[in-house]
């Protein structure tokens, strides 16, 4: 469907009533906010002006049930599962230094009580399937440490799965989909109850785990391929299959999955900073001091910079496509180098409630969007 054709048909969805952003239950299923914490030591507890979130950022957001993201780092030299061990550890000492502030959340019940009690309901997820170790053990000891999905694939593919980098990545002579262990994967996954999520799956790893699963799965930061074109984004067909799943994708606020064309202008513009840096490092200190990267890349950058209101262009694709049932929040926040205008940290969530009923969506359908779609994939899990 044609982006002009998208901002037509916003405002389909019937009258907004008179709520306020804080009236919504808001559920962002994708925060890198531990490994932002791991790779910067800043104070994630308390506000701050580095990152996109910490406690009091979810609270200024109205987010209620954010989920914080275990990423073991392939690059490093050191074993996967160790690193989400250490990593889950770490999240469980933030929990128990800030007992009244927040708790950690396995369910449906476990979030509305941990809300009615005016907490923050932190949900855990696993972004690797590599830190299984090709175990299947592995997946009922993160289940038990309150892990309630798994990505199947990062950037890496595991043994038993390929990720979309590597599927369209030339040459590459992996084994693309599932292989039967990892069949075995989402299989255990359905029994357990934990959600199994595609983003990052490569294609045919994504039809293969809907061909496996007998539960509703979840894309946990994707966006729409159709409005860009980037491999980390679904495609229509994609989004059907997910939808007759009952399935949810919760939207990507990455520029480059947001706007054609971005990605290309931003890894170039990165590209020639690097050469610029080299050069004036054979100049002098002085010149390369001088030199400011980050003001050289986003000029480069600005014809293509979108704003917040691109997210829910992404948001309204999908529920034209397929239904409000079918699409959610999945920021991505301190996974991505840059953000939407408007959309600086987690403390600016509420714009695209405003957004949504500026463009028609009623109260129903934004609480569908913001946080209801969650809510029911998860409950199904159990079911």
């Amino acid at each position: 469907m044609p982006a002009l054709l998208i901002i037509l048909m916003c405002g389909v969805w019937g009258i907004a009533q008179n709520t306020t952003p804080h009236d919504y239950f808001i559920a962002d299923l994708h925060e890198d906010v531990l490994e932002s914490y791991f790779s910067t030591g800043r104070d994630i507890e308390h506000a701050h002006r580095r990152g996109h979130v910490d406690l009091d950022r979810l609270r200024q957001g109205g987010v209620d049930a954010p989920f914080f993201v275990v990423w073991p780092d392939p690059r490093k030299n050191i074993d996967m599962f160790k690193q989400a061990v250490r990593i889950l550890d770490t999240l469980d000492a933030l929990i128990q230094r800030n007992p009244l502030r927040v708790g950690k959340a396995g369910s449906v019940s476990d979030i509305r009580r941990l809300n009615a009690a005016g907490k923050l309901a932190i949900v855990p997820a696993l972004e690797s399937g590599t830190a299984l170790a090709d175990n299947l053990q592995h997946i009922d000891y993160f289940y038990r440490r309150g892990i309630r999905y798994i990505s199947i694939t990062w950037n890496d593919s595991p043994s038993w799965a390929s990720s979309a980098r590597d599927e369209n990545k030339p040459g590459w002579a992996g084994r693309r989909g599932l292989n039967a262990f990892g069949r075995q994967v989402i299989r255990r996954m359905n029994q357990l109850g934990m959600m199994v999520d595609v983003s990052h799956a490569g294609e045919r790893t994504f039809y293969d785990v809907l061909e496996t699963t007998d539960k509703p799965i979840i894309a946990s930061h994707s966006s729409v391929y159709s409005l860009c074109p980037h491999y980390r984004n679904l495609k229509d067909a994609q989004i059907k299959a997910l939808a007759r799943n009952g399935g949810v994708m919760f939207i990507n606020f990455f520029p480059g999955y947001l706007v054609k064309g971005f990605d290309r202008a931003y890894q170039r513009a990165r590209r020639r900073a690097d050469a610029l840096q080299d050069s004036l490092r054979a100049v002098s200190d002085s010149a390369l001091k001088a030199f400011d990267r980050s003001a050289y890349i986003m000029e480069k950058i600005r014809p293509f910079y979108p704003d917040y209101t691109v997210v829910v262009d992404h948001i309204d694709y999908v529920a034209q496509l397929v239904g409000v049932d079918h699409v959610g929040i999945g920021s991505d926040f301190d996974g991505i180098p840059l953000t939407p205008y408007g959309l600086q940290d987690v403390s600016h969530m509420p714009v695209l409630i405003k957004e949504l009923q500026k463009c028609g969506y009623d109260t129903l359908s934004i609480q569908k969007i913001m946080g209801g779609n969650l809510l029911r994939v998860m409950a199904a899990q159990n079911k």
